[in-house]
């Protein structure tokens, strides 16, 4: 893995410089250190001061856990993929296939849009939005379109938003009003780069941000030629602020739309000169997210300023082991193949303290499965 690029120490440096005698000290446990300025506080982790696991049930953080089997129908079938589930529906977005539109039921309500260059049609997605009131699915391309794509929940086109410039792997958010917000990758080699726009629900932009410092990807490489796309956006807005990642950048933001700023708020310190894992950032109500690839996911208590490895215990089905990142605008989530679930409830019921209750109901979700059904999806909402 890489070094942490330079600008990226350039910009968490200048904040806490810039911040000094703002409150910028250890805090909770030592591994934190978090930067008051402005208005605006900067937490950073430091990674090797990070050394404990703790385990948390899973209804410490979430409530109204839901069991959801996707309907066995030709059309419904759909490999495992991140769901966007809101209080009505569950969309889910496949590689060159139409978006998928569920109800909790598992119900297959209709597919929204379709494959090609025509209206209402596209090729590859890269983030999409629901609304249950007025009943609005909102697609976002993977790249090389102006286009957000508007539709009703019964399938039907309704339009398309056209932005100023080609969308470089867009987060899109809509607002109960009807407002269009868009974060995406803006590259060095735009004509006018831009980070984040606002339009309302007619299509009139409101706002423009124009990328700062590290935010600006760096597109070219000497030797490889275009690398923009060799970077993503992760933007998983579990909490009420528009936090995303660009990974060109080591730092979690969160996009003020009222203020039309970019605020750091989050990232970890690998040290120096050592190589850096790689992980991605995200946050929920009251913790930074870290997953650490080959180590774990790490959490930071943003009350406690405390950090620690994470164990997830689903303590809603059989205390089975949960996912500890798998929260999505607002959700959580843990999607099986059949033959899958099966594999982890024979682990559970394996173990020595599994009880004679989460036994029962273990093996009675186990006898229901069949290796030919569509995909299984736990969900619950985050508290």
């Amino acid at each position: 893995m890489k070094k942490r690029p330079l600008f990226v120490t350039i910009i968490v440096t200048s904040f806490m410089l810039f911040s000094t005698g703002c409150g910028t000290a250890p805090a909770g446990d030592g591994s934190v250190i978090v930067t008051e300025s402005e208005g605006n506080s900067l937490t950073v982790c430091n990674f090797n001061n990070v050394k404990d696991t703790v385990t948390l049930n899973l209804s410490d953080l979430v409530q109204d856990f839901k069991i959801v089997r996707f309907e066995n129908k030709d059309e419904a079938y759909f490999k495992p993929a991140l769901p966007i589930i809101t209080d009505k529906y569950i969309g889910i977005r496949q590689s060159n296939r139409p978006f998928l539109l569920f109800d909790h039921t598992g119900k297959l309500i209709c597919k929204v849009g379709s494959i090609g260059g025509g209206p209402g049609e596209y090729t590859s997605l890269y983030d999409e939005a629901i609304q249950d009131q007025p009943g609005k699915v909102y697609l976002s391309p993977f790249a090389n379109s102006r286009k957000v794509l508007e539709y009703n929940t019964d399938g039907s086109f309704v339009g398309e938003i056209i932005v100023k410039a080609n969308l470089n792997k867009p987060k899109i958010d809509v607002s109960d009003n009807g407002d269009i917000t868009l974060v995406h990758m803006p590259f060095s080699t735009d004509e006018d780069p831009f980070l984040a726009l606002q339009y309302d629900k007619d299509g009139h932009l409101k706002s423009e941000l124009k990328p700062s410092g590290g935010l600006l990807v760096q597109a070219m490489d000497p030797t490889y030629g275009f690398v923009g796309f060799n970077n993503e956006v992760f933007s998983y807005r579990n909490t009420p602020d528009f936090s995303f990642m660009i990974t060109s950048c080591d730092t979690l933001f969160h996009y003020d739309k009222e203020k039309n700023k970019a605020y750091p708020k989050f990232t970890m310190n690998f040290g120096r000169g050592e190589e850096i894992p790689g992980h991605i950032y995200s946050e929920i109500a009251n913790y930074y997210l870290t997953v650490v690839f080959g180590k774990g996911v790490i959490y930071v208590d943003k009350k406690k300023n405390t950090s620690d490895y994470i164990k997830i215990v689903n303590d809603f089905f059989g205390h089975m082991d949960a996912p500890t990142f798998n929260f999505n605008k607002g959700w959580f989530y843990q999607m099986f193949e059949p033959s899958s679930l099966v594999e982890k409830i024979e682990e559970r019921l394996a173990k020595s303290d599994c009880s004679a209750k989460d036994r029962k109901q273990l093996e009675e979700m186990m006898s229901s499965l069949d290796e030919n059904d569509n995909n299984v999806l736990f969900i619950a909402k985050l508290k």
